[in-house]
């Protein structure tokens, strides 16, 4: 799993192995905190998905293939409002 900072997100880029055919899946999962509290804890929000149903052919391919997509889905505006 490759982690990255984004603003005020931190985004998981991973990839999972289909059994079935070898190729590769391609996840990612947003995560902003909201502001910290008093006590210094913040609170995580996150979502995550599996980009497509496109097979991608290694993982470092599947790797990019979900930053591409976290990055369009940050600047489409669906990102969290904190």
């Amino acid at each position: 799993m490759h982690t990255e900072t984004l603003g005020h997100y931190e985004v998981e880029l991973s990839a999972r192995q289909l059994i079935h055919n070898g190729g590769w899946a391609a996840f990612a999962a947003i995560h902003a905190r909201a502001e910290p509290t008093d006590d210094g804890a913040s609170t995580p929000f996150s979502r995550e998905w599996r980009v497509d149903e496109t097979v991608f052919a290694s993982e470092a391919a599947a790797i990019e293939g979900a930053r591409v997509a976290a990055l369009a889905f940050l600047k489409s505006g669906n990102a969290f409002v904190v």
